[in-house]
Formats: C-alpha cells, sequence, structure tokens
C-alpha cells in the first residue's frame, strides 16, 4: 500500500468526533489533535510546541516573552511535504477566541498580531501555515493539507 493509499483509507474510517467541538483549552486540544494524528495519520511526523503548558499563565508569558524572537513558532507542526509547501504549520485557538472579528479582520492584541505576523513570515518562506481554531477546524486543514487540498489562497 502506498502512503497516499494509506492516507486515503483514514479517511474511510469513522472519525471519532462525538465531543470534538467542546471550548477546549488549548492544551486540551492539542492532546486531541495528536491523539487523531496517532490514530489516524501514524506515519506523519509531526510537533506541537506548547512550551509554557506547564507554567502559571503569567510565569509563561515572561518566559516567553524573554525568549522570544521577532517571530513565533505556531503550535502544530506536520513535516510533509505537499506540492507548493514544505510543512503544515497551524496556531492551534480554542473556539471561543477566535482570532479573527465577524468583518474577517484580526482581532487587537499583540499576542495574536505577532502571532499572524509570524504566519505570514512562514507563508513567505513557502510553508503552509495559518490559524486553525477548534477540533473539527484543525482536523479539516490536516486533512486537506495532507490530501493536496486548496492552500493557494495562503499564497496570496
Amino acid at each position: 500500500m502506498t502512503e497516499q493509499e494509506r492516507i486515503q483509507s483514514y479517511f474511510k474510517k469513522p472519525l471519532k468526533r462525538a465531543d470534538r467541538e467542546l471550548d477546549w483549552t488549548e492544551t486540551q486540544l492539542s492532546m486531541k489533535i495528536c491523539e487523531y494524528l496517532r490514530d489516524y495519520h501514524p506515519t506523519i511526523p509531526f510537533q506541537v510546541d506548547m512550551s509554557g503548558e506547564k507554567l502559571s499563565k503569567i510565569a509563561a508569558q515572561r518566559s516567553a516573552k524573554a525568549r522570544a524572537g521577532e517571530y513565533k513558532q505556531p503550535d502544530l507542526t506536520l513535516y510533509v511535504k505537499k506540492g507548493k509547501f514544505g510543512t503544515l504549520m497551524l496556531e492551534l485557538k480554542k473556539l471561543s477566541t477566535h482570532p479573527l472579528r465577524k468583518d474577517g479582520k484580526l482581532k487587537a492584541g499583540e499576542h495574536l498580531e505577532l502571532q499572524a505576523k509570524s504566519i505570514k513570515w512562514l507563508r513567505s518562506y513557502g510553508q503552509c501555515a495559518d490559524f486553525a481554531v477548534g477540533y473539527e477546524d484543525t482536523v479539516d486543514k490536516i486533512n486537506n493539507y495532507l490530501t493536496n487540498g486548496d492552500f493557494d489562497y495562503l499564497l496570496k
């Protein structure tokens, strides 16, 4: 079975999504996404960056600020080249903290602006980078990417 056939076979399995749209914290969301990737895409190398998860919120902010460069590493990276892109990099957001307003513009905030700037910078270097809000949106973006879906809108 080729890698492409293996990937296609995962989409025929019933997905475990009964409680997928709960408003999990980003840590809980990242754990669910890791579980999904191990279950349905076991051959795909990935990394999750939750460097501040064991620290209190204030300590994590101080630690991140002290180590921060001009750009931020997104929360989830899949090391798989697809088409024009070298990797898939997603900044995970819980449902209640959607990064965009209803008019499609970025919400105010220094942290969100840095994340958006980082995503734009990564795209300029040929990475497929975007925000992913909640479990379902994240899984959809992963599956779309792995099946050579259309991400050309990210290059504009």
